[in-house]
């Protein structure tokens, strides 16, 4: 399995501060992981998830052979944003 970020994923990761994106990019990698902690679906997307970082959240789509890194925003934000580009 890999890990692919969207261009505007990778964009909202480099634009973070220093300390919050070494620990997104943490957390990133344990996704990987068999089971990986903190997960949750989002309701009304198939297979997009959400996981918390502090105060942002790393939205994805989970498919058999790859994560889809989708958006790495603000928890404030991220839900509008969510709707606009899926819904």
């Amino acid at each position: 399995m890999k890990i692919i970020l969207s261009p505007r994923a990778e964009k909202q990761l480099s634009n973070l501060p220093k300390f919050d994106s070494i620990a997104i990019a943490q957390k990133i990698r344990s996704l990987l992981q068999p089971n990986p902690s903190g997960i949750e679906k989002l309701a009304g997307f198939p297979n997009v998830y959400r996981v918390r970082v502090g105060n942002y959240r790393i939205v994805f789509r989970k498919t058999e052979t790859a994560i889809f890194i989708i958006l790495i925003r603000h928890r404030r934000d991220v839900y509008r944003l969510v709707k606009e580009l899926l819904g």
